[in-house]
């Protein structure tokens, strides 16, 4: 246990992915507070909206009582003063700053009647002083909630780091020697606990270099893994039967990519084939032809969803689809009843369950199968390197699909997956309308309101109604959440019609009442986080609000903008922005808004962001990696990879 992390903290950290010690470690800070040089107070009035650091002896402090009560200090340092000002934590700060204390604090300061920091940031300074510059770091909601703080983070690792007698060696001495690279505890310390920023690069790329050696060696072992023999397996009378169901005629290219993936899959060679594609193109119809092999061949097909929205809606498309041809499929996710989850893994073991499609339950070592023939994982980008290898271990000789709506460029793909062959379907299907896209200031949003209410009314179609966040923070005013919009649109401008809301912290059954009823009209408007974001597909909806719209990238707003316009029906996305939206972030939505083609979005994406902000990639993709950008760093991966194939016997 660490000092300081209590059950109640160590379960929010938990919740948010730091489960272990190593965990913590490798939560790196954002950014750091500079705290190396001192104001004196006589000069404070110079630095009126700047963040600086003051350091004195607490001269007052007072509570004023009220329905919020404020606490006043009083910080003199011999050349002048400040007062120091809190809303929150009244009681706690009130014990800590009795008059005679030394602190130091860091704050904006700002001016009324006189000069003033309110909320700062204090530290009582140690025999050697303050840290020069503080870490600080992305702290979750559950986190937050829990009490964990910047300091408590600090803390914690610093005591970890005092604590730990030897740490991993991850890359091999010689590299380490041939590379110059300081000791990793070193290297951990001066991250975290900086005493030079002008060093830090020097730490940060040793840790690049490691993360991406890691990903190297998780790759070098899949693409082994694929150098193994496959099944020769062919689609049957599955493909043709199948056809007769279906109410419409496949596209050229739809076609191009079934033959691809057939010719696959009658090979001795085990597939390993991503198939890219914009939103609505038909990749989920396209993978399920590609499970035809598999099913005909008496094999079970295993299909993965990165959300649990996701895989419900994927459950009920391909459930649709198996009924007629004799087949039926499980789904598999947290959340499902003891009594089930045991009847669907004894299944899936004795090989009676053909078809599975499941959330992160499925990578678990206990979800075994009998004969696996077929492995798609959906949304590819949002599993890390080493959950896709836990998928392929299920079977050594299962084809295996990767799906994704986020083009990857061909060198790039090439990079990261070695023999991974791409399959592309560039083009819609024939009579989508493009979804005619608006930029929304604050001062039409009563109008597009009233738009959207009429369209809802009058054509009996739904609407997305998009937000950032689940719940309220008073730090971001700006940034609209979930509960807020619910609870004043259910009562405002669309009191109506009826309304539902949709976010991650739901429970699976809370998620999949919401969905239903929103699927069958019973939900006009739903309000969500981008929990919707991939793969659902309500045909009556056609309207995409999305609020702080400035907050997303392209290629996300591409996501969502995909949850309409899924018909022949004209459907409208309105982005809403707060007052001051800065320049680049408006050029950027006036691009979006005038573009439909997700590659040329993505494309442009990339240039405009950065390749370590692009969903798809590092924020929501390659999850292994935390320093290490893959586009950034290819050069360097495709060295390391040279590296490690140097070292090691073919």
């Amino acid at each position: 246990m660490v000092d300081g992390l209590g059950p109640k903290r160590v379960a929010a950290l938990r919740e948010s992915g730091l489960a272990t010690a190593g965990d913590l470690l490798y939560h790196f800070p954002r950014r750091y507070l500079d705290r190396s040089h001192i104001v004196p107070l006589k000069d404070i009035g110079g630095y009126v909206n700047q963040t600086c650091t003051v350091s004195g002896t607490v001269e007052k402090a007072r509570v004023e009582r009220g329905r919020r009560p404020r606490l006043r200090v009083l910080l003199s340092d011999g050349t002048g003063s400040i007062e120091l000002l809190w809303f929150a934590g009244v009681k706690i700060f009130r014990n800590m700053l009795a008059p005679g204390t030394e602190i130091v604090a860091t704050g904006k300061v700002s001016a009324y009647t006189h000069v003033q920091m309110v909320h700062p940031m204090i530290e009582r300074p140690a025999g050697n002083g303050v840290r020069p510059f503080f870490p600080l770091y992305s702290i979750s909601e559950p986190m937050r909630e829990a009490g964990i703080s910047h300091r408590l983070l600090s803390k914690a690792v610093g005591w970890l780091l005092g604590s730990i007698s030897r740490f991993p060696q991850v890359i091999p001495e010689s590299l380490e020697r041939k590379r110059g690279f300081p000791p990793l505890e070193q290297c951990l310390r001066e991250i975290h606990m900086p005493s030079d920023l002008s060093k830090l690069d020097e730490y940060l790329f040793r840790l690049r270099y490691e993360e991406l050696f890691r990903l190297a060696l998780t790759l070098r072992w899949s693409r082994r893994k694929f150098a193994l023999p496959g099944r020769a397996l062919l689609p049957g009378g599955l493909d043709r039967r199948f056809r007769k169901h279906l109410p419409f005629a496949l596209t050229d290219e739809q076609e191009k990519a079934i033959g691809t993936l057939y010719a696959d899959a009658a090979s001795d060679r085990r597939m390993h084939r991503l198939l890219q594609g914009d939103v609505g193109c038909g990749k989920t119809l396209v993978a399920f032809f590609a499970s035809f092999p598999a099913l005909a061949g008496g094999l079970q097909v295993a299909w993965l969803a990165p959300t649990e929205v996701l895989a419900l809606q994927t459950f009920g498309v391909i459930s649709s689809w198996l009924g007629p041809l004799g087949f039926r499929a499980e789904l598999l996710k947290s959340g499902v009843a003891a009594e089930d989850r045991h009847r669907i893994m004894a299944g899936l073991a004795s090989g009676g369950t053909r078809f599975v499609v499941g959330t992160h339950a499925l990578l678990q070592p206990q979800v075994k199968f009998k004969q696996l023939g077929m492995i798609v994982i959906d949304e590819q980008h949002k599993f890390g390197a080493a959950q896709r290898l836990a998928m392929q271990e299920k079977d050594v000789a299962s084809d295996f699909l990767l799906m994704s709506a986020t083009p990857i460029p061909q060198t790039l793909a090439k990079t990261l997956y070695g023999d991974l062959d791409i399959v592309t379907i560039l083009k819609p299907p024939p009579g989508r309308r493009p979804v005619e896209t608006f930029c929304v200031p604050e001062s039409k949003r009563s109008d597009m309101e009233r738009f959207v209410l009429k369209e809802i009314l009058e054509r009996g179609t739904a609407a997305y109604y998009v937000v950032p966040r689940i719940e309220h923070d008073e730090s971001l005013e700006t940034i609209r959440d979930a509960e807020t919009a619910y609870a004043e649109l259910r009562k405002g401008a669309f009191a109506e019609i009826s309304c539902g809301c949709l976010h991650g912290r739901m429970s699976s059954d809370e998620k999949a009442r919401v969905m239903t009823s929103f699927a069958a009209g019973d939900i006009k408007l739903l309000v969500s986080t981008t929990v919707v974001e991939v793969g659902v597909d309500v045909p009556n909806a056609t309207v995409m609000i999305i609020e702080n719209a400035e907050r997303f990238g392209m290629a996300q707003l591409h996501q969502l903008r995909g949850r309409v316009g899924r018909g022949s029906e004209k459907s409208y996305c309105f982005l809403l922005t707060p007052p001051g939206t800065d320049s680049a972030a408006a050029e950027r939505l006036a691009f979006f808004s005038r573009h439909h083609d997700g590659f040329r979005i993505a494309e442009m994406d990339l240039t405009l962001r950065g390749p370590g902000e692009v969903a798809g990639f590092r924020q929501t993709g390659w999850e292994d990696l935390q320093l290490a950008d893959i586009i950034r760093d290819a050069g360097l991966f495709r060295h390391i990879q040279e590296e490690i194939e140097a070292l090691l016997p073919s």
